[in-house]
């Protein structure tokens, strides 16, 4: 590298100054890697401990199908979607014996790990904008498209880096360049929607992706991929409200830790290559923390989660007072987390991880 001050945009690999928070060239978002974060090596020490202990429903039990979305038209979604949804209800209800598990999915399938519901929704050929991102010769990309619902009452992580893809038997590289990726944190009753991408043989007769819920147990749940279609599975949003959740002005403190809601704004950005996408908008909030506790706190904007109508949002990390900070005892820190929601949702609400050990979180309104 000729210049100390420049480096490698990960996206495109074209030369950025390593100041710059998105690259100029393909205006890729510098996300942390999920196995870098904080929260994620935590995640993995629960889940040896629960590995160890016997792991819960999600990790101990085998996927089983529970319906399977009627393929609709665009125009029928709506319609199709309520119609399944009537369906599992009614067979709960009757007792009827759901499906035995397949070993492959379908695109439309719907199927339960543990408490965590799983939505095959679509599949198909993926054409990248990006000139510096683009299939090398003979290859293409494809994606497939997944909904989870978390049932139950403990948070739940899903990440891309649990599928893997294989054509004709042969494992294909994941494409990372695409929006809408499938990596998320949910805590009980929130749902998410996205993608995963593979670079796959034009000429491939058979494509298969490998989900694996938990790393210990060695097990997958596999999907075949089958072009172009759509199973028109709309996500029913979820509009309850937390019980408790903060208001802006309001205060929770507890022995060890002071937080003030200082305000929630919409947040316009002035950079021309981080814009959120058509039919949503950036929000902000601004909090106080104090420590009050006798050890150090690591405050981090990675501790936060946003949910719009109980479905994932997406965080955005572009303004300069993004909170990052270590307290010690009687210190405190002021900052902001932005996240891109959705211009017609309902309900917005923030939560904040005070405890990953217990799952205990903060709630925050902002609509």
């Amino acid at each position: 590298m000729s210049n100390s001050k420049m480096t490698v945009c990960k996206h495109c690999g074209a030369e950025i100054a390593k100041s710059a928070k998105v690259c100029p060239q393909c205006g890729g978002k510098n996300k942390k890697p999920i196995f870098l974060r904080w929260w994620f090596i935590a995640l993995v020490v629960i889940i040896i401990i629960g590995a160890v202990g016997g792991g819960g429903k999600s990790g101990s039990s085998e996927a089983k199908q529970i319906g399977t979305v009627s393929q609709t038209s665009t125009s029928s979604q709506e319609s199709g979607t309520k119609e399944s949804a009537s369906k599992e209800e009614s067979r709960t209800k009757t007792n009827e014996p759901t499906p035995a598990p397949k070993s492959v999915y379908n695109v439309g399938d719907i199927l339960l790990d543990g408490d965590i519901k799983i939505v095959y929704m679509a599949s198909g050929d993926y054409l990248s904008d990006n000139q510096f991102l683009q299939p090398k010769e003979g290859y293409k990309y494809i994606f497939l498209e997944f909904a989870f619902i978390n049932n139950g009452k403990s948070d739940t992580s899903i990440s891309f880096y649990s599928f893997e893809a294989y054509a004709d038997g042969y494992n294909v590289e994941m494409f990372y360049g695409a929006d809408d990726d499938l990596s998320a944190t949910l805590s009980s009753g929130r749902s998410t929607v996205g993608k995963v991408f593979f670079e796959v043989p034009t000429d491939a007769k058979e494509i298969e992706i490998e989900y694996e819920p938990n790393i210990f147990l060695d097990r997958k749940i596999k999907f075949a991929y089958e072009g172009n279609m759509d199973s028109g599975f709309i996500l029913e949003p979820n509009t309850a409200r937390t019980s408790g959740a903060l208001n802006v002005g309001d205060t929770f403190e507890n022995s060890s830790l002071r937080i003030i809601y200082l305000s929630c704004e919409d947040y316009v950005s002035d950079n021309m290559f981080v814009t959120p996408k058509s039919g949503y908008h950036y929000v902000s909030l601004s909090f106080e923390f104090e420590n009050l506790g006798s050890s150090d706190r690591t405050i981090s904007s990675f501790s936060f989660n946003c949910y719009a109508d109980g479905k994932t949002c997406d965080a955005t990390y572009i303004r300069d007072d993004d909170l990052q900070a270590t307290i010690s005892s009687g210190r405190k820190a002021k900052g902001s987390v932005t996240f891109e929601v959705p211009d017609g949702a309902e309900v917005i609400e923030v939560e904040f991880d005070n405890n990953i050990w217990t799952s205990d979180k903060i709630t925050f309104t902002v609509k």
